[in-house]
């Protein structure tokens, strides 16, 4: 029933008839509930505090760490550039002590070459890298120090640009196993394939447009490798193109210069390899070739 305003509640039973009065209820109820809404309140007050401040900490150190991130990729590029540099000083320093070797090399290698059949010759020719990697040669940048095309920056060439329009035919230049290969233009010398030689010769063949070959195949001197294109970081259509002994990178040009016309040419241009002990050793190969 409704009295002065006031909602009064009678429940009966077996016990008997009890009132309750809502108003006294309600305000018992808001009573409680203002100190606990303001306990609440003052609780996530805090809580949202601390974690905006967390918050703007961690942005802060983000910061930071985004900055000193930046720091250090600059510093190792300009390391990564340094070793660079000095690793193309390297190579021109090795070439000019290759240059200055005695010249009492090449008398020793003449009387070694003197006892060379034409078989030993042609299974050198077929077995080092030999002529060109491409039907027609002609060089449009030289083993070296140079400018980069691209970069515009001082840097050593360790190959020959070879002249080659999109999809001219790359072949082997000696017998060997493909080391490595790779399809895809990335990179800076783009699509590559290098081939593994014996005696510790290699070859590399980059800025390709299709690779013929995956890792493992075998070749022989003449076979189809590749196709030549424009990957990697270049400035037109060409094949670049390497010898390396061991270690070491040569100058291209005497090998594709090589041939059986001009066969002791290279023994004379060529110091940085120990041609004395290498044919000694092919000799030693064939005869025990011929005993068997």
């Amino acid at each position: 029933m409704l009295v002065k305003d006031k909602i009064t509640v009678t429940v009966s039973d077996i016990n008997g008839t009890k009132s309750y009065n809502l108003s006294k209820f309600i305000k018992k109820i808001i009573l409680w509930s203002i100190p606990t809404i303001l306990v609440i309140g003052t609780v996530s007050f805090f809580i949202i505090s601390h974690l905006n401040k967390s918050v703007q900490d961690l942005s802060s150190q983000s910061k930071i760490l985004i900055t000193q991130n930046n720091e250090y990729s600059q510093k190792i590029e300009s390391k990564i550039k340094y070793i660079e540099e000095l690793g193309t000083q390297l190579d021109e320093i090795e070439d000019i002590i290759g240059i200055g070797n005695d010249d009492n090399t090449s008398l020793i290698q003449r009387a070694t070459l003197a006892k060379l059949t034409s078989a030993q010759r042609i299974y050198m020719l077929n077995t080092i890298p030999s002529g060109c990697p491409l039907k027609e040669c002609k060089v449009t940048s030289k083993f070296g120090w140079r400018i980069h095309p691209v970069t515009k920056k001082k840097k050593f060439h360790k190959g020959s640009d070879l002249k080659a329009k999109r999809r001219t035919s790359v072949l082997s230049t000696a017998d060997g196993v493909v080391k490595f290969v790779n399809d895809k233009d990335t990179g800076t010398f783009g699509r590559t394939v290098i081939v593994s030689h014996n005696f510790g010769f290699e070859t590399v063949y980059a800025h390709l447009r299709f690779v013929n070959v995956k890792i493992g195949d075998v070749v022989r001197k003449g076979q189809l490798i590749a196709k030549s294109g424009n990957s990697g970081l270049s400035n037109g259509p060409h094949l670049h193109y390497e010898v390396r002994y061991a270690t070491r990178v040569l100058n291209p040009k005497e090998f594709i210069n090589w041939d059986i016309k001009n066969y002791e040419q290279i023994f004379s241009k060529q110091r940085r390899v120990k041609w004395e002990s290498l044919i000694s050793l092919i000799k030693n190969q064939n005869k025990i070739m011929e005993q068997q």
